[in-house]
């Protein structure tokens, strides 16, 4: 993944985001799983660097009895340019790249390739499976994209790549596995059998992910069987996103015992709250600068923290300087009309920097 939006945790979570791909391969080791199936975006685009690729073809290769199969999906989509076409996947012998929608037998199972050709499609992903009720074994289907109708959250709508939920009653497969949105999902058939099913990234890569950070470990006895899925928790990584009300001086005593409460915690994210005095401010941000020397990523959005007026700075100051004193007679006025929190916090800092400057100059 770029991890543009992490800043100075990008590479870090880059660089752990393939370390952890070995906890999805020891845990299909340990629990003996037949296969592996990576269902899409392995890479954020095709793009990648082939030193990158040679570290991900490195922990592939310390499990070569593990067979993998890997449908590509709309990062890492199949295409003249497409990350798998490169000489050093073609020697897994261990790895299978899904390029078609041929049917590809497996251990124990028929799986049902729906391969994403196009970054935006009007066509249910899943139509091209057959009905496979009257054909004897366990059938899985294997997409990447949005399960149509079944987020509550705008942010899980999307229709770009549409897959039919329906496509368990119309087939007659036992699973379907899907690959696109990072936080795990299970969904029902419509008796109620838990059969579609996403893991999610096995390495959260986020703030706002729920329940990433997994591979799932699925089992079906013989066809018909309901799926037993469990989770299995794979990423290294821990996040918290938190909000945080300032009120008085009490707050950087709450604060701070907030921070121990979470000092494990690597990835965080605090957005502030409510009014702080000015004569507060650097005691807070000296708070926050050493925290960020705790945790891997602290990220803090103070906007809608209100910096509060000192009383001194309510008195007028002579300053014996006719131009100094209409400057502070402005951002007084300023500092009236402004409602923006982030603003008022520069118009006051200003203000009290303007009076320690006369102050010291009159001394």
């Amino acid at each position: 993944m770029k991890g543009g939006g992490l800043g100075e945790a990008g590479p870090i979570v880059r660089e752990i985001r393939i370390e952890s791909i070995l906890n999805v391969l020891k845990s299909a080791q340990e629990k003996n799983a037949d296969f592996v199936l990576l269902c899409g975006d392995i890479f954020e685009h095709n793009m990648v660097s082939q030193e990158t690729v040679k570290k991900v073809v490195a922990i592939f290769n310390q499990y070569p009895r593990i067979p993998i199969y890997l449908l590509p999906g709309n990062h890492d989509i199949l295409g003249s340019d497409c990350v798998y076409n490169r000489a050093i996947f073609q020697r897994l012998k261990h790895l299978t790249i899904i390029t078609t929608d041929d049917v590809v037998e497996v251990v124990g199972a028929t799986l049902h390739p729906c391969p994403v050709l196009s970054k935006v499609t009007a066509q249910d992903l899943t139509a091209r499976i057959p009905n496979v009720r009257e054909t004897d074994g366990i059938h899985i289907g294997v997409a990447h994209g949005s399960l149509v109708g079944k987020f509550p959250s705008s942010n899980w709508e999307d229709t770009a790549l549409p897959v039919d939920p329906s496509c368990i009653e119309r087939t007659g497969i036992d699973y379907l596995a899907l690959g696109h949105w990072h936080s795990h999902r299970a969904f029902d058939d419509d008796r109620g059998v838990p059969r579609i099913a996403y893991s999610g990234t096995h390495e959260q890569t986020k703030f706002g992910e729920d329940d990433a950070g997994k591979c799932l470990l699925v089992e079906i006895e013989k066809k018909g069987d309901p799926p037993k899925i469990d989770t299995i928790t794979t990423g290294k990584l821990t996040w918290t996103s938190d909000e945080f009300e300032m009120k008085d001086s009490s707050s950087l005593d709450e604060l701070k015992r907030h921070f121990e409460a979470i000092r494990d915690i690597d990835m965080v994210r605090l957005e502030l709250h409510g009014e702080l005095p000015l004569e507060l401010k650097e005691e807070l941000e000296n708070m926050l600068e050493f925290q960020a020397t705790i945790h891997k990523n602290l990220r803090v959005k103070s906007e809608s923290l209100n910096i509060t007026v000192p009383p001194e700075l309510e008195t007028p100051f002579d300053f014996g300087d006719p131009i100094l004193n209409q400057t502070e007679t402005y951002l007084k006025e300023s500092l009236s009309k402004e409602t923006d929190p982030g603003q008022r916090r520069i118009i006051v800092e200003a203000l009290a920097h303007l009076q320690r400057y006369g102050r010291e100059v009159g001394s």
